[in-house]
């Protein structure tokens, strides 16, 4: 089943009132008395045995960092995998397919965001049988040692005839973003934010986010710091480097607006590139994305249509301070 690069890259890229006032719905855990402020040194390629001459993305990883879960199309399509080491300073080992109990036959895998837990793997796809252009998913699995589980729809509260991706669970596991769009590749893409009571209540109907995360143009792939204070995401807004880059919005407390979000620069995002679906280690301790850098010669800038098959996975090391 073949698939447009502009199809391919938004896969990739792709509150009730008690959500929108999270103050009364995040755990103590989440609540600080400021944002931790970081600073990341210059990105660094994950190397040839994650990163293929395919295209790699959406990298997430446990709270130890020796799993690293992400997409790639090595296999023609766009599967979840997963690469394992046995500890931080270890290289990551040969990825794996994450089987037929996740993955679909046909459709397309991306987007995927894993709990602090390890327990639950969110993801989106545009598999047969979902509610619209592309829908949110999640697999389980009982312990870190066993399989995950066959992957389930979240519904039609969350999903609708639009493009959800990149759902993004907050700490406790109670709140999620994600992003929609009308359509895979419309600028209308906005972050929205959904709440629960608990792990078995159903989710309540979402909320966009206001200015200043969402404006006029693309936001997307949303990532939260453990202490719910940051809110990391990519954006084609004015004031990039590149077509598309990485961004940082944060606030005092989980009762305040989000600030005036701030460009991550240039140890990060590139002239020319495109810089996207940043996640944040739970320890503050390194941001994984994925970019796709323009070649040596800056001819153009990276677009979807020409630099899909150089997105591939990078880390930066971060030195944070409250």
């Amino acid at each position: 089943m073949s698939r447009s690069p502009q199809y391919r890259f938004i896969h990739l890229a792709a509150m009730s009132a008690c959500a929108l006032l999270t103050s009364f719905c995040s755990s103590t855990s989440e609540r600080s008395q400021g944002p931790t402020a970081c600073d990341f040194a210059p990105a660094q390629s994950l190397g040839p045995i994650v990163n293929s001459a395919k295209e790699e993305g959406s990298p997430t990883a446990s709270a130890d960092e020796t799993e690293l879960f992400f997409t790639s199309g090595r296999n023609g399509q766009e599967d979840l995998f997963v690469s394992i080491r046995p500890g931080r300073e270890s290289p990551w080992g040969e990825p794996a397919n994450l089987g037929d109990s996740v993955n679909d036959s046909i459709g397309d895998d991306f987007s995927l965001r894993l709990t602090m837990n390890g327990l639950a793997l969110y993801f989106a796809s545009n598999r047969a049988g979902g509610f619209g252009a592309a829908d949110l998913y999640v697999t389980t699995r009982d312990s870190l040692n066993r399989e995950w589980g066959r992957a389930t729809n979240l519904g039609p509260v969350l999903n609708t005839a639009a493009f959800e991706a990149f759902p993004t669970p907050s700490p406790d596991g109670n709140t999620l973003y994600f992003n929609r769009s009308t359509t895979f590749d419309s600028q209308d893409s906005d972050i929205w934010v959904t709440s629960r009571s608990d792990a078995d209540s159903p989710w309540a109907a979402p909320q966009r986010l206001g200015m200043p995360v969402n404006g006029p143009r693309a936001e997307f792939s949303p990532s939260i710091s453990a202490d719910g204070l940051s809110l990391y995401f990519a954006s084609d807004r004015d004031g990039n480097l590149g077509s598309i880059d990485i961004w940082v919005s944060t606030r005092r407390s989980a009762a305040d607006a989000w600030g005036l979000p701030r460009n991550l620069g240039t140890n990060i995002n590139a002239p020319g590139a495109m810089t996207l679906a940043p996640f944040i280690t739970s320890n503050n301790r390194a941001l994984y994305f994925m970019s796709a850098r323009p070649d040596t010669s800056g001819a153009s800038p990276c677009t979807p249509r020409t630099c899909f098959e150089r997105l591939d996975l990078y880390v930066a090391v971060a030195t944070c301070r409250q």
